[in-house]
Formats: structure tokens, sequence, C-alpha cells
């Protein structure tokens, strides 16, 4: 009697075979498959976890990329999954990990090895780099919450100072940039704007007035500012205006008022650029460069510079303090040189942190624009229509610079007044040919339009 094979030894016996070995192979790719799809889809859930990381962080090929366990038959250029899976034959020889060059269509599982004897070292090790890959992850993610909170905050501390030479109409213009801040309320919290103008503690830090003995740069000094003018009561989220516009020059001469650096009585002796030069007047009122070097770190500092007709500008404080046109004029177009180089410098650096600090294509806010005070005068358009549009594209424009919500301000004129005063008479016949000399000497540098952002 012929002796009948178990059931174990049948099944035992037809694995063996050929067409078994095929079969197991064929179910070790299903498995595969399944836990694949499986930690595609953790992958895909973590990933939504993460979704402020940033891109270059959740590109590491270390961490959760699942599509480099596959190869094509060189070992080395990595194949799509579905382009893996059609392959047409299969060498089961060594488990998973298959090394057949003569095979078409080969693929090669480079998983994690099983945890035996001979590898349960090298599989601890893998996992432990893929918790260290993953606590750096965590790690930077948290670095960038901490950089966007500091971001937000600063951003919500915005200093604006509106920069000129002595003539340039700032008692009219402020009151409308004023105007303007107050009139914004911020989107996202629903609260109105929180607007100063001048405040005391930062005019005592730049200028040294109100007796302020210790120097600009003094880190203490700038505590107290932002401590006053910025608090974090709120985490920050509170926007707050921050309004200065003292001219270039500020003063007088036996001003009683503490400035660091006085007016001084040598610059209406000087020449413009013996003036732009020296130290004292680059100092005075405030060293611009300084200023935003400090205060930058910060708050989000901006400038806007005030140009008005220069025959108008020198008419304006013609006969204030008893000065000598020509000198006048050689002290202002001196300050006006200082400003402009300061606007050529600043121009670089938003140049050099675009260049640098561009990320998704979105350029950083430009740190200086101008405004024209003829486009505001009412003389100098044909209706008040013309007049009221000019005005509220001022409005629109400065909106924009300053990254406000809204444009949308009726009152904002309302306390703009024109000057009554005809430039020609006011400076007289023999200064006005004076004038329109020194005027010449201004071409192509004033009113610094190239280096406005």
């Amino acid at each position: 009697m012929d002796h009948v094979p178990s059931t174990s030894a049948r099944f035992a016996s037809a694995l063996l075979s050929p067409w078994g070995k095929v079969i197991a192979a064929l179910v070790c790719l299903k498995v595969f498959t399944y836990t694949k799809i499986a930690y595609d889809q953790m992958d895909a859930e973590y990933s939504a976890s993460l979704s402020s990381t940033p891109p270059e962080m959740m590109s590491n090929p270390n961490v959760y990329n699942t599509n480099q366990l596959l190869y094509s038959n060189d070992g080395q250029n990595p194949l799509p999954p579905l382009q893996a899976y059609e392959t047409s034959s299969i060498n089961i020889d060594n488990n998973l990990n298959i090394d057949n060059g003569d095979t078409p269509g080969f693929v090669q599982f480079n998983t994690v090895p099983a945890a035996n004897e001979n590898n349960e070292e090298a599989a601890n090790s893998a996992m432990q780099q893929s918790m260290d890959e993953i606590q750096q992850l965590q790690q930077k993610r948290q670095q960038q919450q901490q950089l966007t909170q500091e971001q937000l905050k600063k951003d919500n501390c915005q200093i604006i100072y509106i920069l000129g030479v002595e003539g340039a109409i700032h008692h009219g213009f402020t009151p409308i940039l004023e105007a303007l801040a107050k009139s914004q309320v911020d989107p996202n919290t629903g609260k109105a704007y929180q607007v100063t103008y001048a405040p005391k503690v930062l005019r005592s830090a730049l200028f040294g007035l109100y007796q302020e003995k210790r120097d600009m740069d003094d880190p203490t000094l700038i505590a107290k500012v932002f401590r006053e003018l910025c608090p974090e009561t709120d985490d920050g989220k509170t926007k707050r205006i921050i309004i200065e516009d003292s001219s270039f020059p500020s003063g007088a001469m036996d001003d009683p008022r503490s400035y660091r650096i006085r007016r001084q009585a040598s610059w209406m002796t000087s020449t413009m650029e013996e003036v732009a030069n020296d130290e004292l007047a680059i100092n005075h009122p405030v060293n611009l460069k300084k200023f935003y070097e400090l205060y930058s770190q910060h708050a989000n500092v901006q400038f806007i510079l005030l140009n008005r007709p220069f025959l108008e500008t020198m008419a304006s404080h013609a006969n204030d303090w008893g000065e000598e046109v020509a000198g006048r004029s050689n002290m202002i177009r001196g300050f006006m040189l200082i400003l402009k180089r300061f606007l050529d410098h600043l121009r670089q650096e938003e140049e050099s942190s675009n260049s640098g600090g561009m990320r998704g294509g979105n350029k950083k806010k430009a740190l200086s624009t101008i405004v024209c005070a003829d486009k505001i005068m009412s003389k100098n358009y044909e209706s008040d229509y013309e007049a009221t549009m000019a005005r509220q594209h001022i409005l629109d424009y400065l909106t924009k610079f300053l990254g406000w919500p809204s444009s949308r301000c009726p009152e904002c004129y309302n306390t703009w007044k024109e000057s009554k005063k005809d430039p020609a008479k006011v400076l007289g016949e023999k200064n006005l040919g004076l004038m329109l000399n020194d005027m010449k000497e201004l071409e192509g540098m004033w009113p610094p339009l190239d280096v406005i952002g």
C-alpha cells in the first residue's frame, strides 16, 4: 500500500516548487503593497499636521520618503511604485533582498532589515536615526513658530519717520498721515490702530531732548522706548503706529531744548558739500543710519520723504532767524545731500534684503517712498475734482506702502491749509536769481526719485 503524504508535507512540497516560489513572492509583494499604502496614509496625515513646516525641511529624503524603497536593476535609480509593481518577473532566492541582474524587470526592496540576531543592531540604528530626524523636525518647527511670533510683534510696532528739510511743509502733511493712521482697523483682530505722534520718550532717545544724557545707542534707553511705545500687554497683537517728523536741520542755534547736537552757525558759511560731509551735520538732529540700524531690530521702520518745490522751501523760513538767504540755501542743500545719501544706503539695504530673503517670490516691504507737496496743493489743478482725485491717489499709495488695510479717510485733509506766500516776493529779485542758480546744482540729485521704493 502506497504511503499518502500528509497535508503539511504536500503544502511544504508545493512551496518548494518553482510555482510555489512565485506564489509566495506574489503574496509578499501584496503584503508589502498594503503596508506601503498604510505608511503613505500615515505620512499624509503627519505632513498635514506639519503644514507650517518649511518645504525644504519636508523634502528631506531621509524622512518618511517611501518612494526611495524601490530601485531598478542597477540598484541606484529609483522607480515610481506603480512602475515597480508592473515588473514581469521576481526572484526570491534571498527573501526580499533580490539580486539578479539577468532578470528583466528586477526589483530590489531596500526595506529595514528584519529584527534577528544578525541585523537587530542595524534595525535599532535605523529606528534611532528616524527618531532623531523627527525630533529635529519638531525643533525646527518650534523655532519657526517662535520667529513668526517675533516677526508679528515687530510688524505690529511701526515707526514712520517723515523725512524732509526745514520748510518742506511737515506741519501740513503730518496731520494727514496721522488721520490716515487713526482711521485704520486691524481686519484680523477688529482693533483700531493705536497712534502716537512725536512721543516724548522717542524724541529724548533720538535727539537728546528733555535733558536725556544717555547715548542714542544705550540699550537701556532703547528698551525704555519700546517698553512705553509697544508694550507686550496683549502679546504684541495690537497694531501701534509711531510718527516722527523732526526736520533737517531742527531748532535754532540758541534753542533752549537740549539737543545732543545743536544747529551750527558754521553751516551758514559752508558749501553744500562741506555741510553734507560735516560730522555734526550728519548727526543732527539724529544720525539716520544709526537710528535705522538700532530701531529696525525691534520695529518695522519706514521713511516718507516729503519734498516741496525748492523756491517755496526757501521762502518758508526766509525771515524767521535773520539768516542770510544764500547761506541758508547752502545749509538746506547740504542737508538734502545728507538725506539723499541715507536713502541711497537704505535702498542698498532693501535690495540686499530682497535678494537674500525672498521666499515664494514675495518681495519684502519697501523701506522708503516720497510724497511731493505740490501734488496736494489745489492751486496746481484746474478743478476741485482733479485736486480731490489727486489727494486720494496719495492716500491709496501711502496705504499700500505702509501695509495698511484701508485708504478710505474722508477727514484726512480737513486740517490742510495752503500757503499764501509768493516765493518771488518773499525772496526778492536778487535772492531769487541766486536761488535759481542753486537749483541747477540740485538737478539729478534732488528730489532723489531713483532711491525711492
